[in-house]
């Protein structure tokens, strides 16, 4: 599992080094980076984001709302390998796509982790500031720390 947050430089050419931790998860030495549901990146092992593929492609291809999908998810997807620094070479559409320039945050969410232009994540993370508000919305996922 992914967890933590990170921050990093992007260079010039759009390398940007993956927290350690986070390449050990990723055996085969692929990471598999898509367009983010939040203005963001999301970025998978290559066996979870398989499965990800194949359940998009399970749908029936006569829902325009599903085509969509697809191409704004594996459409713009990318099979990225680690270099001997460490470092993935993030697609200038997908910096673009995520409005990524300099500096990135990589914040590990379980299964994946998502790589954010920290202007994005800030003006995301400003919506949810009122602790009132994020208890009611949280209160309905039933989380619990008992095991099964």
């Amino acid at each position: 599992m992914f967890y933590g947050r990170y921050e990093h430089n992007i260079d010039k050419k759009g390398r940007m080094t993956v927290p350690s931790s986070f390449r050990d998860q990723t055996s085969d030495g692929i990471v598999c980076v898509t367009k983010g549901l939040d203005g963001n990146l999301m970025a998978y092992d290559k066996e979870t984001f398989d499965t990800i593929a194949k359940s998009i492609n399970s749908i029936s291809i006569t829902d325009p709302n599903l085509r969509s999908f697809r191409r704004e998810i594996l459409g713009v997807s990318a099979e990225l390998v680690y270099d001997t620094a460490g470092r993935i070479l993030i697609p200038s559409h997908l910096r673009k796509l995520a409005g990524i320039e300099d500096d990135v945050v990589i914040i590990g969410v379980g299964d994946s982790f998502e790589i954010w232009s920290p202007v994005r994540l800030e003006s995301a993370e400003a919506g949810n500031q009122d602790p009132v508000a994020q208890a009611q919305a949280w209160a309905a996922f039933d989380i619990t720390t008992r095991g099964n």
